[in-house]
């Protein structure tokens, strides 16, 4: 079954810390931006996945990044948090005001992504998804042979989840929990954090 859909982890424009997790009909792949520009990466990739033949169009990326601010600045009736979306309050995320240039960057990715490819981006974040799937097994240090052990309880829960190799950085692994929760999405399993008038999280 070939996917419509990818889950990634987000990183800073030139870290090379950007990382695609797609499931390609048979295994999962990981693919990782260079250190040029990370937001032309996924438009490129994307691109280059929807001309290929014999492909499913990609319809939807679930990404580990804010997608939209504290709805005070919009002056929506009933909202008077200047730090956090009330879906930051209820997971413990983090700020979007406080991630600055990465919000912006998400939300202008977003944006191009569906005004000229007609490509969803649905927010996520891994840590949630984790904190649900894998209690008291997810940290921000994960070895590699944690990565594996992980990836063997998540196939038990997700019999698609068949991957061409074990990640080997944290970045492949989050990127993995973004795909997880796009998986949830699609097959309507996943829950919904945060108010859709400010902002939403897909776990």
């Amino acid at each position: 079954m070939l996917s419509t859909f990818a889950g990634i982890d987000y990183g800073s424009k030139t870290s090379g810390n950007t990382v695609v997790c797609y499931h390609d009909g048979q295994a999962i792949h990981f693919y990782e931006a260079d250190k040029k520009d990370a937001d032309l990466f996924i438009i490129d990739w994307i691109s280059k996945y929807n001309l290929a033949q014999n492909r499913p169009t990609l319809r939807t990326i679930f990404l580990d990044a804010p997608l939209s601010l504290p709805a005070v600045y919009q002056s929506i009736a009933g909202f008077s948090n200047y730090h956090y979306r009330r879906c930051d309050v209820v997971l413990k995320a983090m700020s979007p005001m406080f991630l600055g240039g990465l919000t912006a960057r998400a939300m202008e990715l977003k944006q191009h992504l569906q005004d000229k490819m007609n490509v969803e981006t649905q927010e996520v974040y891994p840590k949630a998804i984790a904190q649900i799937l894998l209690p008291d097994h997810y940290h921000k240090k994960l070895t590699t042979n944690e990565m594996e052990a992980l990836c063997r309880r998540l196939s038990r829960v997700i019999p698609e989840l068949c991957l061409a190799e074990y990640p080997k950085t944290q970045h492949q692994f989050d990127a993995l929990l973004a795909w997880v929760s796009g998986y949830r999405f699609m097959n309507q399993q996943h829950l919904v954090f945060g108010d859709i008038q400010e902002g939403i999280i897909i776990v």
